[in-house]
């Protein structure tokens, strides 16, 4: 082992040696790291190949110069065989890259595009000639001029190649294997790779390229901890031959780390040419390639899409990443039972496409990967009714490891994640656990509220509502026991308002998972808190409504503490949608309880536009909330009618039509059953009969698949923002429905958005002997504390 680490060497003080952290990188919360000393001096057969090289040099000079030679000759009428020479000579030898003999340090300089100026003046000649033989005078090729940007040496030297005769392009096309050496292996030694266009080069300059990567490990890598920093840029950036694998990666860093830079060079036009270019060679290689590092690029490219919108492009994207992650064998372990049953069977053995992990750092972040696609389908799917594209029947992975012991490759063991299959949970190390391991158990319980809050009620019935609240209890009770076994460093909220300096800090990673935390307590208890529809046994609760507004609150202290600290950079969508679900709540509060919207609002707003600098998304979450709020606030001035009453709805009655308008929208939307006419002016739908406006119908019947208006745009708007809280979801019953086909798992909810799905009535109708109102029922917005059924049954 060295004497020193890493850190000390590179600081040039003494280390004190210490196991397996040095005084210095303890006391300064840093990564200490001591590597195996090298034997001194060139490693054993580096001459030989440098021979070798040297060799084959000569042999292309010379069968350039005798090319050059014959086509001297084929021009004679034109010119000289002396200026023929001269004249081929030039294009040939004049942007030969230089071969850098300097010992191998991974820095910036180890350039992808040997990108740096040369270091020799522009004047003086690449290649120096004797005795007419075209033997070189120097083993090293330099730049002769700077003809070209240097970036671009690789890309023209290829263009400039295929517009030669072919005799010499042939020369230059020719495969020779890298070979290892302390020297950068120059571009004749590189397997082919697409020509780059002088025009419109694939990547920005190499320095600002090396700047992406940088930004990258800054302000995504915190919150999508799935590379590796020291390794990725040593296969970025390093000594050896960049594979096709590794440009597409690279490429699907700049698409997505394009937005944090602020370099001057980077104008909007080739912020555009830069992102549609690398979006389309990571797509495309991802279509036609089954790799890890394919893969990875494909995720970090759906961090893109899906912080630009919440729409089809990300959608897509994912649900190619999904079958991905099980196809290539990453959502299990190589010990699974999964993959090899422990008990003779019948049982059709999974194929495991992929080698072997050559060390801890490949497997833990082919681990690492899957999570992170676990947590992208979750949030994707948990706004909306429907299935998760990820099944947990198909996963039994170990959780991802602390982060320190990632980047120092220290290979540890972890809990397995919790499934319906698997029982054996004996290993327990949750020393070894991060913030990251929390936050995908955490997820796991989300998974399953999701899937709860999907299944239909039918509020009428007694039965049904007592085994909707016994899932109910289980759901907190999971909830509440995770959140009590976290270790104190992990579960401690308060320490965003400690005092001291040691009490303060905390990264990315713990902020992520108290957001994610808070946001799983409002999905699970906004469901008991605001229903859209009550019943006489259905009511709210007001400890769920208690519960929700601390979240909220909690939500607004993280948002405070990230922008006091300067972290919003480094949080991602993720905290966009806390940030956004904790606004709505405030809203729908509004619209059943208070008289007003609780200024807390404002910074949640604000921060949601901050961080739409960044990620769109975000921008877009903030502008919705905006308008609802302007439209209130509007309300709030009306003008008053001749009896002294205002036009427009009470404080509380605007916001409570916006969320009637979000539900009845969704109901067009989401589910359009078949309409039978009945001969006496109503028309049954999904059961339930509504009053037309167009006159009697005469026996008629007819079929609609849309619906009957174009929703207006903030009607839109308003679904966006009430939408996540249209719970409980009802049955479909009656003649109609079954006229249109059996419901389905999600209770009718075959749309986007799914939501309440409640059918809207002019009479009343009974379910279960409870006499039901309207869909959307709410008439009394006033909720009983002293008959609320999750105190009185002993909620924890």
């Amino acid at each position: 082992m060295s004497v020193s680490c890493e850190l000390c060497k590179q600081r040039k003080v003494k280390c004190d040696r210490g196991q397996p952290s040095c005084g210095w990188c303890v006391r300064n919360n840093q990564i200490c790291e001591y590597k195996e000393r090298k034997k001194p001096g060139l490693r054993a057969g580096y001459g030989r190949e440098l021979e070798a090289r040297l060799d084959r040099l000569e042999d292309m000079i010379q069968r350039q110069q005798h090319t050059i030679q014959q086509l001297a000759s084929s021009h004679t009428n034109h010119a000289s065989p002396a200026s023929a020479h001269s004249q081929h000579d030039a294009p040939l030898f004049h942007h030969t890259p230089p071969i850098v003999h300097t010992p191998h340090v991974p820095k910036p300089e180890a350039a992808l595009f040997l990108q740096k100026p040369s270091p020799f003046p522009p004047n003086q000649p690449g290649l120096s000639f004797s005795n007419g033989l075209g033997l070189p005078s120097t083993p090293a090729i330099h730049h002769a001029s700077n003809a070209y940007p240097p970036h671009l040496g690789h890309g023209v030297r290829s263009h400039s190649i295929s517009s030669m005769p072919s005799a010499t392009a042939s020369m230059y096309s020719s495969h020779n294997p890298p070979l290892e050496s302390p020297s950068l292996n120059i571009s004749m030694n590189h397997q082919p790779q697409p020509a780059i266009s002088s025009q419109e080069p694939d990547f920005p300059p190499y320095d600002l390229l090396y700047a992406l990567a940088d930004l990258y490990f800054k302000h995504i890598n915190t919150w999508c901890p799935i590379l590796h920093r020291r390794s990725t840029l040593d296969s970025l950036f390093g000594s050896s031959t960049l594979e096709e694998a590794d440009r597409i990666l690279l490429h699907a860093i700049v698409a997505t780390t394009l937005r944090f830079s602020t370099d001057p060079r980077l104008t909007k036009e080739s912020r555009e040419r830069y992102h549609a270019t690398s979006k389309q060679k990571v797509l495309l290689y991802g279509l036609e390639n089954s790799s890890v590092k394919a893969l990875q690029a494909l995720v970090i490219l759906a961090l893109d899409l899906v912080g630009f919108s919440n729409g089809p492009p990300g959608w897509n994207l994912l649900a190619l990443i999904t079958r991905s992650v099980v196809q290539l064998g990453l959502s299990v372990e190589a010990t699974s039972s999964l993959v090899s049953p422990n008990v003779p069977s019948i049982y059709t053995l999974r194929a495991m496409v992929l080698p072997e992990p050559r060390d801890f750092i490949e497997d833990e972040s082919r681990r690492r990967l899957f999570w992170m696609v676990y947590m992208l389908d979750r949030y994707a799917t948990i706004a909306t009714a429907f299935e998760f594209a990820l099944d947990e029947k198909e996963t039994d992975r170990k959780l991802p490891c602390r982060d320190d012991f990632f980047a120092r490759n220290q290979p540890v063991e972890t809990r397995w994640f919790r499934t319906p299959k698997r029982t054996d949970y004996s290993l327990n190390k949750p020393e070894n656990l991060g913030s990251f391991s929390y936050y995908v158990e955490l997820l796991g319980i989300l998974s399953q509220i999701h899937q709860f809050l999907k299944k239909p009620v039918d509020i009428g019935s007694l039965t049904d509502v007592e085994q909707w609240q016994r899932e109910f209890r289980e759901l907190d009770n999971a909830l509440a026991s995770w959140k009590y076994s976290l270790p104190s460093d992990f579960g401690n909220m308060s320490r965003i308002y400690g005092t001291g300096k040691g009490d303060s800090m905390v990264d990315c990673g713990w902020i992520m998972l108290h957001a994610a935390f808070h946001t799983t307590v409002i999905r699970l208890h906004s469901s008991a808190a605001y229903p859209t529809t009550r019943s006489p046994i259905f009511t709210p609760s007001y400890t769920a409504i208690q519960r929700c507004l601390t979240a909220v609150e909690a939500i607004t202290g993280l948002c405070e503490y990230v922008k006091t600290n300067g972290m919003l950079s480094q949080l991602g969508t993720p905290f966009a949608f806390s940030l956004w679900v904790a606004a709505r709540v405030l809203l729908v509060h509004g619209s059943t309880i208070e008289h007003h919207v609780d200024p807390a609002i404002n910074p949640l707003v604000e921060t949601l536009r901050e961080l739409g600098t960044y990620w769109r998304v975000a921008e877009r979450y903030a502008t919705l909330l905006q308008r609802v709020l302007d439209e209130y606030r509007a309300s709030q001035h009306g003008p008053a009618d001749v009896n002294g009453e205002r036009a427009t709805p009470s404080t509380v009655k605007i916001l409570a039509d916006m969320r009637r308008c979000a539900f009845d929208l969704d109901f067009l939307i989401s589910r359009q059953p078949k309409l039978v006419g009945t001969g006496n002016g109503t028309q049954q739908q999904g059961g339930v009969q509504a009053q037309q406006g167009g006159g009697p119908q005469s026996g008629r019947f007819s079929v609609s698949a849309t619906p009957a208006r174009t929703p207006a745009p903030n009607e839109l708007e308003y679904l966006d923002v009430f939408d996540f809280f249209n719970m409980p979801r009802l049955p479909v019953t009656g003649v109609g429905a079954a006229g249109s086909g059996a419901v389905d798992a999600n209770g009718g909810a075959g749309g986007e958005l799914g939501g309440g799905q409640q059918q809207q009535q002019q009479g009343g109708m009974q379910q279960g002997g409870v006499e039901m109102g309207d869909g959307f029922n709410i008439t009394n917005f006033m909720v009983d504390a002293s008959a609320d059924w999750f105190a009185m049954k002993g909620a924890s």
